[in-house]
């Protein structure tokens, strides 16, 4: 990112203000982990314009914006029809000692539910953002990377991928590294730092040279075995894998934001995960 537009906590010490940059951190523990507790201004009796929040797993789009999987039945769906303001907490998992020690962050935002053409409005079709399918489908396959039983229920009908437009995230690293951060600089260029250029080379090389690398990484880390796999595209945080025998679309993360020099090495290490799962996995 070119512009960083965020700043230090008012009266937090001058010193406070850390050499790294707000937003990338922010970015790299979305990427790192996958759960946090969605609050929605409740629209239950006698609780109306209370917050109301509960443990989510979370996926995150192309561009870095989370992505939520909801029942139609569910309080956060009923209240998010409503307003559509959310926050998402997310903090350091693990931690031992002082919770306070360690980062976290709150993304405040809107939620828009996303729907294929075909599939009925929501009963607040504003709410709604019509996706093309193979679009949906890749949104669903970084899901489901994520949250491995989804699948069996992320495409039947009541369930919706719902997506956080971020206005503004207050990240805190620790004690008095305190930092606002606008929505926009928590988004990322799909295919900037080299990859538009880089990535065709790069299937084309997986598919031509290594299609048993990629049946590895199948068996190993989504725990089938395809006739064949085949890489349709890459971007920065990940690579997309068609299978057929079964027919699936899945997503490959890399766990962090990668340039075009990284590719390979990036591509390696999801290698690398396979195989140790494979050789941890029991007999």
């Amino acid at each position: 990112m070119t512009s960083h537009h965020h700043h230090a906590e008012p009266g937090a010490p001058a010193a406070a203000v850390v050499a790294d940059d707000p937003a990338s951190l922010a970015r790299r523990w979305l990427l790192e982990n996958a759960s946090g507790t969605l609050c929605t201004l409740s629209t239950a009796h006698r609780l109306e314009g209370w917050p109301f929040g509960s443990i989510v797993p979370f996926a995150l789009d192309e561009q870095g914006r989370p992505l939520v999987l909801i029942a139609e039945i569910a309080e956060h769906t009923r209240n998010a029809e409503l307003d559509s303001r959310v926050s998402l907490f997310v903090s350091e998992p693990n931690r031992s000692g002082d919770p306070q020690s360690g980062w976290r962050l709150n993304l405040a935002g809107h939620l828009t539910r996303l729907r294929a053409a075909h599939e009925k409005p929501h009963r607040d079709a504003a709410r709604d953002e019509v996706v093309a399918d193979d679009h949906l489908a890749r949104l669903r396959a970084r899901y489901i990377e994520r949250v491995p039983a989804a699948a069996s229920y992320a495409a039947e009908h009541g369930f919706f991928l719902w997506r956080l437009d971020i206005e503004r995230v207050r990240n805190i690293a620790g004690f008095g590294r305190i930092h606002w951060v606008d929505g926009k600089d928590m988004l990322r260029e799909p295919e900037g730092e080299g990859v538009a250029a880089a990535k065709a080379g790069a299937v084309e090389h997986m598919n031509a040279d290594h299609a048993g690398s990629m049946i590895e990484m199948t068996t190993g880390l989504m725990g089938y075995t395809p006739a064949t796999a085949r890489m349709v595209d890459m971007d920065r945080t990940g690579m997309f894998v068609q299978t057929t025998g079964p027919d699936r679309l899945l997503h490959f993360s890399f766990g962090r934001e990668i340039a075009a020099h990284d590719i390979r090495h990036a591509v390696v290490d999801v290698l690398k995960r396979a195989r140790q799962k494979l050789k941890n996995a029991p007999v």
